[in-house]
C-alpha cells in the first residue's frame, strides 16, 4: 500500500531531489534550479510516494499563487509558462509516474516532459518541439550538416556568415560582464516579449553564470566586429551536452544570429561533443537548418482540462488545452 507524503520545505526538498533524481542535464542539477527558486519563489510542493521498500516516487511541484495551479519545480514562469525542459521526475518503476499522476492535486500542468516518461496515453499530448543536433550523427563533420541544405540555402548562409566574420572581427569567450550586453541587446530585439523583461529572469540567468562559472561549465561567447560588440550568447556544456540558453545580438548586423549559431555547431562537431540542444520554441530557423525535432509532452489534471473548454476565452496564465477523451488513470 502506498503512503502519500507533501514535503514543503525546501531544504527538505533539496535532499530528496538530490538523492532521488536522475540528472542527465546541467538543468537537472539542485544548484541550477536554485537559481530561479530564489528569484521566483514559489511554494514547494514535493509529492513524494512511499511503499515498504521506501521511495516509490516522487512528483516535485511547487505552487503558483496567480493560476492557482500546481507545476514543476521551481516553476519559473513567463506569460504563464514554465521555461525549463526535461523536469527529471523520480519513478522506481515505470508504473510509479501513473501513481503520482493520480496523486497529484486537481490543478496540475505539467510541461515540457520528455517522450521516455510519457508513455503513449491519452493523459499527455504534444506540448512543443525541441530541436537538437547530435554531431555523432555526423561523424563530427560539419559537411554532414552542409548536405542536408538545399545549396541555394546553404551558399545564401555562408554569403552572410562570411560578410560579418571578414571585418575585424574576433571571438571572446566568458568575459562575465558581457552578460549584460547580452541583457541590453535581447531587450532591444524584444522588448516586453523577451524573458529578460521580467527581472526574476535576468537575475535567475544572472545566478546561472556565477554558477556554470564556478564550475566550470560556463561557455558564453561575444562576437566583435571593427572593436564593437555586436552578439553575446550565454550556454552551458555538461557531460557532452551543450545548450545555448539565451542570447542577444546587435539590430545593425542583419544575418548575426547565423554566425553565432554555425559557431555554436562547430564547436560542438571540434569538440566531439554528444548533442547540441536549441530547446524548444518553433523559430523559423530550427527548421531551415534541418536539426533533429523532438516533441516534448504536457499533462493537464482532468479538472483544470475541463475549466479550459473550447472557443473559450483562455485565462491568463494559462494555456488553452483542448479536451482529451475521458480517461482514468487508475485503469494503467
Amino acid at each position: 500500500m502506498l503512503k502519500k507524503k507533501i514535503v514543503t520545505n525546501l531544504e527538505e526538498c533539496g535532499a530528496l531531489w538530490k538523492a532521488f533524481m536522475e540528472v542527465r542535464y546541467v538543468s537537472d542539477l539542485w544548484d541550477f534550479r536554485l537559481c530561479f527558486q530564489r528569484h521566483f519563489r514559489n511554494r514547494p510542493y514535493f509529492l513524494v510516494l512511499e511503499d515498504r521498500k521506501g521511495v516509490y516516487g516522487i512528483l516535485p511541484l511547487v505552487y503558483l499563487s496567480d493560476t492557482e495551479t500546481y507545476v514543476l519545480f521551481p516553476g519559473e514562469t513567463w506569460k504563464g509558462k514554465t521555461w525549463l525542459e526535461r523536469t527529471p521526475i523520480y519513478c522506481r518503476e515505470p508504473r510509479a509516474f501513473y501513481d503520482l499522476l493520480l496523486e497529484s492535486p486537481e490543478r496540475t500542468y505539467l510541461r515540457y516532459m520528455e517522450g521516455r516518461e510519457c508513455p503513449p496515453s491519452p493523459a499527455f499530448e504534444v506540448d512543443e518541439t525541441g530541436y537538437l543536433l547530435y554531431p555523432p550523427d555526423l561523424d563530427f563533420d560539419i559537411n554532414g550538416l552542409y548536405e542536408r541544405f538545399p545549396w541555394k540555402k546553404l551558399k545564401a548562409i555562408k554569403k552572410e556568415i562570411a560578410a560579418i566574420l571578414g571585418t575585424e572581427s574576433s571571438w571572446r569567450i566568458n568575459r562575465l560582464s558581457d552578460y549584460d550586453l547580452l541583457v541590453e541587446m535581447n531587450l532591444r530585439s524584444f522588448g516586453e516579449n523577451s524573458y529578460l523583461h521580467d527581472p526574476r529572469f535576468t537575475e535567475s540567468f544572472r545566478d546561472i553564470l556565477g554558477f556554470l562559472d564556478r564550475r566550470g561549465w560556463l561557455r558564453m561567447v561575444a562576437l566583435e566586429v571593427s572593436g564593437q560588440t555586436i552578439a553575446v550568447d550565454l550556454a552551458a556544456l555538461y557531460e557532452g551536452i551543450y545548450v545555448p540558453f539565451l542570447g542577444g545580438t546587435h539590430l545593425d548586423f542583419r544575418g548575426v544570429a547565423k554566425v553565432m549559431n554555425m559557431h555554436h555547431i562547430e564547436f560542438a562537431m571540434t569538440e566531439g561533443l554528444s548533442r547540441v540542444d536549441f530547446l524548444c520554441g518553433d523559430f523559423y530557423w530550427k527548421k531551415l537548418w534541418h536539426l533533429n525535432p523532438e516533441p516534448l509532452y504536457k499533462f493537464v489534471s482532468p479538472a483544470l482540462r475541463e475549466e479550459l473548454q473550447p472557443h473559450q476565452e483562455e485565462p491568463e496564465g494559462i494555456d488553452l488545452v483542448m479536451p482529451l477523451q475521458e480517461i482514468s488513470l487508475a485503469g494503467f
